[in-house]
């Protein structure tokens, strides 16, 4: 650890400043200029504050979202009459939550405070942090919103896909640039990530100066993006921050992550020795490593063909901002694979955690248009599982190599590195901001109670590491931080095909037990004067019991229905068909439990005539 500490202050020195031998003194640093606003306020912000003299009052930072999970990024800073939103991301569903598709924060906070939204600042172009943008934006009036080229570009093609790009009021910024929204003073700094175009984000407040990180790591050789600005960060130390907001997601690893340089050496090597076809599965948002395949791909003579949707979408978005590029006639649609060779052939394709319908997941099960896998066939999975998509992606592996394929991952050789900050790199990031308070952002607990401890472990005291979260207040003034008693709304909004937030706990809870136990159905045919049956009970189960084989349960099921149904008509004469239901229901679930110790989804239902 020594060596690398003395080579990383060598670099610090050569990039930064500082004679050979002299040690950098970063509370030294040159504050940065303070020139005028480059940018207008967003325009209910017009003739607002401009003029006021900067008043001591409280700043409120309420995350809505990324603090209780990886994912669904959302931070609220809220001085005076002025809100700027950091982020706007959705979560990929948990386990548990069958058939939902996404889940956006939860923006009730916001509902009654729309004229005080001065602008949405975006750290980066990943969906946990720009994905419930389309969602969130037309219930916020759509606020401006502020990032990089990329982002923006991401962003404006997320938001044809919902028709709403002509609504939105997208800005392209200059991180070189300050930028005036209310009383918040914003300034940029670019961050190293696993893609182009990451910023961290300076808030300027008269409550106090805030660092927010968005999601970083410390890359001294990066790929195809330029450095992260460490002059800049540097500078900070000098600046009384009152509070670092800062990435999680790596705080329990210890070291530095790895250069992407290295990941590109890894795959240049596969591409150079592989005989066959060779297929690798990213994430479509790596840039960077998409710009190292298809530079190997043309050194050593290989035609790059595309498969997958998102695969498709951000390299023409990153070929039109010039973030890719590559000599013509070298990428191709998939469709345009047809007889090439086998070792003129590279596909890049979606599919490196294993999802359902994604364009490895159907090569691994013969089940896609283009594409058979055959022996000879070298996959590389250039990616790390998500905690929970192991199983999917041992799955995808299991079948490839069945069919012939050899498959290469990160177990087998470094065909992957994180975009987030470990342990050193964290500690870097608090030794240059030198904030007066350390706030973990972006993880699950575990993780940003550990980057708290980081914080402890270089003298800051217990009280000055502050855990949030999601829906909690915190106030800042004069340069000082509490967690208040506050709470906000910051519940799961669930996103299932077209329905937004109309999926809640009971609809969930019924998919598990369905999922679980089954689905039985009891048809009641009663006659609407008597109330009295007609006929028997139909009974109609789905995974609960196979009815052809189980026809004594049948008839029991049958018999305790009816029961239940004259014993409820008899007890509630009068009583609402719901609450008879719920007699039933009950009646039925207890038969079940005593009978074969099942608890299916029971769903009575009586029809008069």
């Amino acid at each position: 650890m020594g060596d690398e500490k003395e080579k990383l202050e060598g670099w610090i020195t050569k990039n930064i400043g500082g004679a050979a031998g002299e040690k950098i003194v970063f509370a030294a640093a040159a504050q940065p200029s303070r020139k005028p606003p480059q940018h207008g306020p967003h325009p209910a912000a017009r003739g607002q504050n401009q003029n006021k003299k900067p008043a001591h009052g409280v700043l409120r930072v309420i995350p809505l979202g990324g603090l209780d999970e990886v994912g669904k990024n959302m931070m609220i800073f809220e001085y005076e009459r002025d809100i700027v939103i950091v982020d706007m991301g959705f979560q990929f569903p948990e386990e548990d939550m069958l058939g939902i598709d996404y889940v956006i924060p939860d923006v009730s906070y916001l509902m009654n405070k729309l004229d005080r939204i001065r602008g949405v600042l975006i750290t980066h172009g990943h969906l946990d942090h720009i994905g419930a943008i389309p969602y969130l934006l037309p219930k916020l009036n759509f606020p401006p919103i502020f990032s990089a080229k990329l982002t923006i570009g991401l962003v404006k093609k997320r938001l044809e896909e919902f028709h709403l790009e002509r609504k939105a009021r997208l800005h392209e910024i200059d991180p070189s640039k300050q930028l005036r929204l209310g009383n918040f003073l914003v300034d940029w700094f670019r961050v190293n990530h696993s893609i182009p175009d990451g910023l961290g984000i300076i808030l300027r407040t008269p409550a106090g100066n805030i660092v927010h990180t968005g999601d970083f790591k410390f890359d001294y050789t990066p790929v195809f993006q330029q450095p992260a600005d460490y002059a800049k960060i540097a500078s900070l130390g000098s600046q009384n921050v009152a509070a670092l907001f800062s990435d999680s997601t790596n705080a329990l690893k210890p070291g530095y992550t790895m250069s992407e340089k290295k990941i590109g050496e890894t795959l240049d090597e596969i591409i150079k020795t592989a005989r066959g076809r060779i297929i690798i599965a990213a994430f479509s948002s790596l840039i960077g490593r998409i710009q190292q395949i298809i530079n190997s791909a043309a050194f050593y003579g290989r035609k790059v063909f595309i498969s997958g949707r998102s695969m498709t979408d951000n390299i023409s978005i990153a070929q039109r901002l010039q973030f890719i590029k590559a000599p013509p006639g070298l990428v191709h649609p998939i469709n345009k694979v047809g007889k090439t060779k086998d070792e003129d052939t590279l596909i890049l394709t979606t599919g490196a955690q294993g999802e359902a319908m994604s364009a490895l997941t159907r090569m691994s099960i013969g089940d896609h248009s283009q594409i058979e896998i055959k022996r000879g066939d070298t996959i590389v999975l250039s990616s790390s599982p998500i905690p929970g998509n192991e199983r999917s992606i041992y799955t995808v592996i299991n079948n490839l190599v069945r069919r012939g394929a050899r498959v290469i991952f990160n177990q087998v050789m470094d065909v992957h590195t994180s975009g987030h900050a470990q342990r050193e790199d964290l500690k870097l990031m608090i030794n240059l901001v030198k904030p007066k308070y350390l706030v973990p952002i972006h993880g699950e607990l575990f993780m940003r109670q550990a980057h708290a401890e980081i914080g402890r472990e270089l003298g800051m005291p217990e009280h000055n590491t502050i855990i949030l979260e999601n829906g909690d207040v915190m106030e800042i003034q004069r340069g000082e931080a509490k967690k208040t008693n506050e709470k906000v709304s910051a519940n799961y909004i669930m996103i299932d095909g077209k329905g937004i937030g109309d999926v809640g706990a009971q609809i969930i809870m019924d998919r598990q037990i369905m999922a679980e136990n089954g689905v039985l159905i009891v048809l009641f045919t009663a006659d609407n004067k008597t109330k009295k049956l007609i006929r028997d009970p139909e009974v109609i189960s789905r995974g609960f019991i196979y009815m052809k084989e189980s026809q004594e349960i049948v008839n029991e099921t049958v018999g305790v229905s009816k029961k239940a149904y004259e014993d409820a008509i008899g007890r509630m004469p009068q009583g609402k068909r719901g609450e008879i239901k719920a007699f039933i229901r009950g009646c039925l679930d207890r038969f079940s439990h005593r009978k074969i110790e099942r608890h299916p989804l029971i769903l009575p239902v009586i029809v008069e005539i």
